[in-house]
């Protein structure tokens, strides 16, 4: 275990905690435990990686089986919700590709945040505890069952209602909540689907330049946040990093000074998109961003439909 915290005194951390499903099972030798437990340490630091905070200013546990990271509360716990997280389940499915069946990784994880101190040979804390009975709940495992993403997630009530709940580009309808009773913990918590969404058929997806027809319009497509990212970074002046600074530079200043940098694309498009939907009109300023350089393209017009059909999909879900 590396460790930063002090000996004494509760620090307040973003908690972590992985558990892989069926470590112990008959069907795994020692061989697929190694590669398991090596795959799953890998898997984690290069996902925080993509949050662009220092990782060795965290505190890591190896459980074998899982493990627990404390993040410091100077990272913003969303990155641990967006980059960490789809960045973690790319790298499980990476490992699970070139591992046999017996050496996959099928990962429950929880986020939570509390106080937490450094004991002689280890940490404590009400956090990890209330963490690890999540993280142990008959509804997660039911979930991880039932689910075929690398990952499923489950976040306290506490992080859903500081956290999740304020980011529209989190998508807070995608969260069901459940009541955990595990030992002496009972408590609400929430489980968010962890499925991909599947992709746009571009074919069922509204004319901007066209008017409704007669008769009744067909349902729209359910559109989800990485849908929107996957549109503007078809934009070649979104997805080229000199162009995109360009981008940024259009942006009003309470918008372009709040967007993260990462050195990733992706990544970047990401809390991008993500600043912008968190300012009423953002989405909007982007878009009249991204036309003003890129001008009227098949690929802009597209972005415009996505950006608004998933707009709309949100004032719904909030009226």
């Amino acid at each position: 275990m590396v460790s930063l915290l002090s000996p004494s005194l509760p620090l307040h951390h973003g908690i972590v905690m992985l558990d892989v499903e069926g470590y112990g099972s008959g069907e795994r030798t020692d061989e697929h435990r190694a590669s398991v437990h090596n795959g799953l340490n890998r898997a984690v630091r290069r996902a925080f990686s993509a949050t662009g905070a220092d990782w060795t200013a965290c505190t890591y546990q190896d459980g074998g089986d899982g493990g627990l990271l404390l993040v410091p509360a100077s990272v913003p716990k969303l990155l641990l919700l967006g980059p960490m997280l789809a960045s973690l389940a790319a790298e499980v499915a990476r490992h699970n590709a070139v591992s046999s069946p017996a050496a996959t990784i099928r990962l429950r994880c929880c986020l939570h945040a509390g106080e937490v101190r450094s004991v002689e040979h280890g940490i404590v804390g009400g956090g990890v505890v209330h963490a690890s009975r999540l993280l142990a709940s008959e509804p997660l495992r039911a979930a991880r069952r039932g689910s075929d993403s690398p990952v499923v997630l489950i976040v306290s009530d506490l992080f859903y209602q500081d956290v999740v709940r304020h980011d529209p580009a989190e998508e807070p309808d995608r969260y069901r909540r459940v009541d955990v009773a595990v030992k002496e913990l009972r408590a609400p918590a929430w489980i968010r689907d962890g499925a991909a969404p599947a992709p746009i058929d571009p074919t069922d997806l509204p004319d901007p330049t066209c008017g409704g027809g007669a008769g009744r319009a067909p349902a729209a497509p359910v559109i989800r946040f990485t849908e929107v990212v996957d549109a503007l970074l078809a934009v070649p002046s979104v997805h080229d990093e000199a162009s995109r600074r360009f981008v940024l530079d259009v942006l009003s200043a309470r918008i372009r000074d709040a967007v993260p940098h990462h050195p990733r694309t992706r990544f970047h498009v990401h809390a991008l998109v993500r600043t912008c939907a968190g300012y009423e009109g953002g989405l909007a300023e982007l878009l009249a961003a991204v036309r003003e350089l890129e001008g009227d393209s098949e690929a802009v017009r597209r972005a415009e439909v996505v950006v608004r059909s998933w707009t709309d999909a949100q004032g719904r879900a909030g009226s």
